[in-house]
């Protein structure tokens, strides 16, 4: 095999390719880059117990004048000149049966390929940083590409012990393209005041990302985030895809993140104020002294009842909204959930004009409009917004919102409450989607997106983010569990205040459809995309 480029991906493809055992030549014109390169290799080597892998690579200073190689792995630097330089060499040097791989991740396959003779054999690998630990390459078909071709590259794949995804020759592929969401709509948040960065990257840690966005865009690099969001952008031209000009002024600036020791946040010795909410965090012993009532539909209200019920005097869980005039009139708090989809301003409405002043109501922020929604009560300051995006037992973060409308002792009780059950709180500003449903909904609506383009298959494109990015779910798995009518609302609330490039796909209603091999599919309607 031969790889050309030894920087950081260029050494590390060469050292999965020698411990997959492949002999491997590399390329690399620039002396100091090789030792560096060949330093890398083998403390990769010496971490895995594979000390021989370094002998099975060996280095050279150009591509040879014939070489006897059946794989060649192009990883330099992100230009289309100097690519298509590089591949006219290995056309001249290798047979004609040797299959040809860029491992570019902001460039179009095709591009490169369109002045080979012999575009048939050429694919993309597109590794991820650090090859030797990441488990995902994805393989980037064109048009041109022949089905030996990706056979032969799925089969290197499989040989060097990765997890391999096909995808079509299209800005980001998958795993760049559908986590763009992640960095834009958080920057997006913070524009708008949501939340301070600590506390917008802990609500992604409590939504079961490893990272939160920002504290990941300064590990990465600002400039190279910034150079994959403009990459995507110029390419697509989706507005809802356009970079923050937050981004570019740090990118401006020099404060690239931990590299340059500072980005969002500054570093010391590579150390940040990391806020950790989640430590420590467990579910009160001592009682909650309300009687609480949950109303709603679903997952939610079942699981948020009965983590309430060894906690509170009393729990009243009312499942239906014609069954409201049989809420208990002593009751103190009334936590309505409704089916996640749609607004509650009816509902809360009626509940504000039966039940005692005294009585505090929590709503589901992400659905309903608030500020609509007090401007029509006769006690709004009782009304306090919460967000509790999917699964209740697996989200460790609680949204809630911190209006001035809202009494003091109304946001007081939510926290109270939230934190008798194990969640952490954090207080947002009333916006749209508030920070997780705008974060989650947009990756979600992106991944759908995808899907419906054709780049990806749904399997591949959760496949791709779980092992591409260490996302706790796939996007579409994840939107299942959410539902896509909830995504859907957010959405529209979000295109309704920040324009229509937000709005959710069509597609995003298949998500609750039934799952394809159960009984309740056998009898719905054949799935298909809403003209």
């Amino acid at each position: 095999m031969l790889v050309v480029g030894a920087g950081t991906m260029g050494a590390g493809i060469a050292y999965v390719a020698a411990a997959g055992g492949y002999t491997v030549e590399l390329i690399e014109p620039d002396s100091g880059v090789r030792e560096r390169a060949s330093a890398r290799i083998a403390k990769d080597a010496e971490r895995a117990g594979t000390p021989d892998v370094l002998a099975r690579v060996r280095f050279h200073s150009v591509i040879p004048a014939r070489s006897e190689a059946a794989i060649a792995i192009e990883a330099v630097p992100e230009r289309l000149d100097l690519k298509r330089e590089v591949f006219a060499a290995l056309e001249a040097a290798l047979g004609p049966d040797a299959l040809l791989a860029t491992n570019t991740s902001s460039l179009s396959v095709s591009e490169i390929a369109q002045h080979c003779r012999h575009p048939e054999r050429v694919v993309g690998l597109h590794f991820f940083n650090p090859p030797a630990a990441m488990k995902l390459v994805e393989i980037v078909e064109t048009e041109h590409a022949s089905d030996d071709a990706l056979d032969r590259a799925r089969t290197i794949v499989e040989r060097i012990a990765k997890t391999a995804v096909a995808c079509a020759d299209t800005p980001g592929f998958i795993v760049n393209r559908v986590a763009r969401p992640f960095y834009l709509q958080s920057m997006r948040a913070l524009e708008r005041g949501v939340a301070p960065i600590e506390e917008l990257d802990a609500l992604a840690r409590g939504a079961g990302f490893r990272m939160g966005p920002f504290e990941l865009m300064d590990l990465i690099g600002l400039d190279i985030n910034l150079a994959s969001s403009e990459s995507v952008y110029e390419r697509l031209e989706a507005e809802r895809l356009a970079p923050r000009p937050m981004q570019r002024q740090l990118v401006a600036q020099g404060r690239l993140g931990r590299k340059t020791g500072s980005g969002f946040y500054a570093y010391e010795d590579g150390r940040y104020a990391r806020l950790d909410l989640f430590s420590g965090i467990q579910e009160r012993s001592d009682p909650l002294e309300e009687f609480v009532a949950v109303v709603g539909f679903g997952g939610t209200a079942d699981d948020l009842a009965s983590a309430l019920e060894p906690r509170c005097e009393r729990v009243q869980r009312v499942e239906n909204d014609d069954l409201l005039d049989r809420l208990d009139p002593e009751v103190t708090l009334v936590i309505d959930t409704g089916d996640g989809s749609n607004d509650r301003a009816e509902i809360v409405i009626a509940l504000d004009r039966r039940l005692e002043p005294s009585t505090i109501i929590f709503v589901d922020a992400y659905a309903t409009d608030l500020g609509a929604l007090r401007a029509r009560l006769q006690h709004p300051q009782r009304v306090v917004g919460f967000g509790v995006l999917g699964a209740f037992n697996d989200q460790r973060a609680v949204e809630i919102v911190d209006s001035d409308a809202a009494s003091d002792d109304a946001l007081a009780l939510a926290q109270e409450c939230f934190e008798a059950v194990g969640k952490v709180v954090v207080l947002v500003e009333d916006v749209p989607g508030l920070f997780l449903g705008r974060v989650v909904g947009s990756i979600v609506n992106e991944a759908m997106i995808a899907v419906a383009e054709d780049v990806a298959s749904p399997d591949d494109v959760d496949l791709a983010m779980q092992l591409g990015v260490n996302y706790p779910r796939g996007p579409i798995e994840w939107g299942r569990e959410i539902g896509g009518a909830r995504i859907a609302r957010i959405l529209q609330r979000l295109a309704g205040a920040e324009g229509e490039e937000f709005a959710p796909h069509r597609s995003l209603w298949v998500l609750d459809a039934p799952p394809e091999g159960s009984e309740e599919a056998e009898t719905a309607p054949l799935n298909s995309f809403p003209a």
